[in-house]
């Protein structure tokens, strides 16, 4: 007889994980899957990076449209133009009602509703921890590699993983979501290849693409790529060009393997490894803004995709071969939609000679017919 057990509380506290029963195996692999305590320590610390940045940040846009800014606690600031106001926190901006913010961030739901509109999105299944063998299915129906992640709830690529192609891998990268889902709801899609692309909408008005890159460190000839994720997050805390730490975790392990490699192996001098798939956790060096760049025809897909869900404020995201290129030839394939758009995305970047300052046209954008008095 198969042997069930409950699952550990999750630090978020989900109440599913107190009163869901699954196989020990698959509690075994939840409990893998809580974030480390020296990960934790880590992201403490960028915390306060993330904090600087955007405190500074809002201070420059309030310089740039002629505001007032008052920091009032808890990372809020209350900026003031004119006899009107309104509040920003770190990357948030007082714009999208909560219902749109919570359709746009259910990924599952996000789809359906485009594909109603008739728009194509790429093959997926919703699941659940104890529906992982009809994901196993899913998945082997046409091969190739797949991405787990959570449904809902999740930000900043968390408990996404990539390179799924086994049910090992699979078990792994779902326990992973689960943690970081908010209602234990998975999802899981074809991998497409191609570069990693943001275009960002403001009331339907293209105002910026960025190209994201995945995270590649160069060898020294003596250092294990341990040492060398160790030494880019000493870097990125001392020189502020991240707002997030670069993490061994699923996706890194399974993008290492892939390659024959693993956290222990020595990378020779000169010689560059991808260290991950997925693009959330790059550095400046590997973000650049497009926006001169990108085809008229990929710009309206993206226009049409964001008045789709009614988003004031998106970020869609889109695995193109090249953006210069024409929709039908780009092999342009959708991602997913931001509602809360990270607004550092567009201001950590390599070619700062292009920098776009999203942050002023979006505060302009509410003073002149959002803000209240």
């Amino acid at each position: 007889m198969k042997q069930t057990a409950p699952l550990p509380q999750a630090s978020h506290a989900s109440s599913w994980y107190r009163y869901d029963m699954l196989p020990v195996r698959h509690v075994f692999e939840l409990v893998r899957a809580r974030v480390p305590s020296r990960e934790r320590s880590l992201e403490s610390r960028f915390a306060m990076i993330r904090s600087r940045f955007f405190d500074a940040y809002w201070k420059s846009v309030a310089e740039d449209i002629g505001a007032d800014i008052d920091p009032i606690g808890d990372e809020f600031h209350r900026l003031s133009k004119g006899g009107k106001r309104t509040f920003v926190r770190q990357g948030e901006v007082m714009l999208d009602d909560h219902l749109t913010l919570r359709i746009a961030g259910n990924k599952p739901l996000v789809n359906r509703l485009l594909q109603e509109q008739g728009y194509q999105v790429p093959d997926y299944m919703e699941y659940g921890l104890r529906s992982v063998d009809k994901a196993l299915h899913f998945m082997q129906s046409s091969g190739g590699n797949y991405v787990v992640k959570p449904a809902s709830g999740a930000a900043g690529g968390r408990g996404v993983c990539t390179k799924i192609d086994s049910r090992s891998r699979l078990l792994q990268a779902s326990c992973k979501a689960a943690v970081h889902s908010s209602n234990a709801a998975l999802m899981i899609e074809k991998e497409h290849v191609g570069g990693n692309y943001r275009l960002l909408y403001l009331d339907g008005e293209f105002i910026d693409a960025i190209r994201r890159e995945s995270p590649v460190l160069v060898g020294d000839g003596h250092s294990t790529i341990k040492t060398l994720v160790e030494r880019e997050n000493a870097s990125r805390l001392r020189d502020e060009v991240a707002l997030s730490p670069l993490t061994l975790d699923l996706d890194a392990r399974y993008t290492l393997a892939d390659q024959g490699l693993s956290s222990r192996h020595v990378i020779p001098a000169g010689e560059s490894v991808t260290i991950k798939t997925a693009s959330n956790q790059y550095s400046r060096s590997q973000n650049r803004t497009v926006k001169d760049s990108v085809h008229p025809s990929i710009i309206e897909f993206g226009r049409d995709i964001s008045r789709a869900l009614g988003v004031t404020l998106s970020g869609v995201d889109l695995m193109l071969n090249d953006h210069t290129l024409p929709l039908d030839e780009s092999h342009c394939r959708l991602n997913e939609i931001n509602t809360t758009p990270g607004l550092h995305h567009h201001a950590l970047i390599a070619n700062t000679e292009s920098r776009i300052h999203v942050g002023s046209l979006i505060l302009d954008y509410i003073f002149r017919y959002k803000a209240g008095i």
